[in-house]
């Protein structure tokens, strides 16, 4: 007998983040919830809002004073552009939100921009497809070690005009450039070669980094693998150029 054939994936879903209302800040509707449309499915796992996406947006909204206003913002591996969004409504300057060049990805980031971001800051919020390093090829077959030789490519290649501070007396980031690294361990047999990009990042001789957050947020997929504390922490960095 004939195999059934497999589902359709859904064209889209939807996941929702709230403004901290502590924070004063608000989306294109006057409310305090940002509604994030995801692709129905992707190879690059750009269907899902990631934890790591709602503790670096609340990092981001949290230090907008001295990290986001009148700041021009990169993403990197923006999925559905959360962060984006947000320091887009924090008053940064130019948001750059970008992913795998894949139309679908960068269509769906324009929608989400679109729901939520209210002109004038809409025009200053763009979605554009972008290869870390150089060529996507070498870099998704790529060792972790060559993953973190293109990252940090293409760090020195955004923020290489700009040296960043290290920490202030009170501990509050500074105003200088910085970029944030910010991941969880969902392969907990892989941890060490997560955190092993950082001191790769330091040995070049061109950047600092500090930890800023240590957050448990719950693994994202409850059936994975591994010690759940371990696969459901986020982790993040700053780093800054020397």
């Amino acid at each position: 007998m004939p195999r059934s054939p497999s589902p359709e994936p859904i064209p889209f879903s939807y996941a929702t983040y709230e403004l901290p209302s502590e924070l004063g800040y608000t989306a294109a509707d006057g409310g305090r919830e940002v509604s994030i449309r995801l692709v129905g499915s992707h190879p690059l796992w750009g269907h899902h809002l990631w934890n790591t996406a709602r503790v670096t947006t609340t990092y981001l909204l949290t230090h907008a004073a001295s990290l986001v206003r009148d700041k021009r913002i990169l993403e990197l591996g923006a999925g559905g552009a959360l962060p984006s969004v947000a320091v887009a409504l924090a008053g940064a300057s130019c948001v750059v939100a970008t992913d795998y060049a894949d139309a679908a990805l960068m269509e769906n980031i324009g929608v989400n921009f679109d729901a939520n971001v209210p002109a004038p800051a809409r025009a200053r919020a763009l979605a554009v497809g972008h290869t870390w390093g150089q060529d996507v090829g070498p870099l998704l077959a790529a060792t972790p070690e060559g993953v973190h030789d293109a990252l940090i490519k293409t760090l020195d290649a955004t923020l290489s005009l700009a040296k960043g501070a290290g920490p202030t007396a009170d501990g509050a980031p500074p105003a200088a450039p910085c970029a944030l690294v910010f991941l969880t361990h969902h392969r907990p047999r892989l941890a060490d070669a997560d955190m092993a990009f950082f001191p790769r990042l330091a040995a070049s001789g061109a950047w600092g980094y500090e930890r800023v957050v240590e957050e448990y947020t719950g693994p994202m997929f409850e059936n994975d693998p591994g010690d759940e504390r371990v696969r459901g922490t986020v982790h993040g960095f700053r780093c800054w150029r020397l």
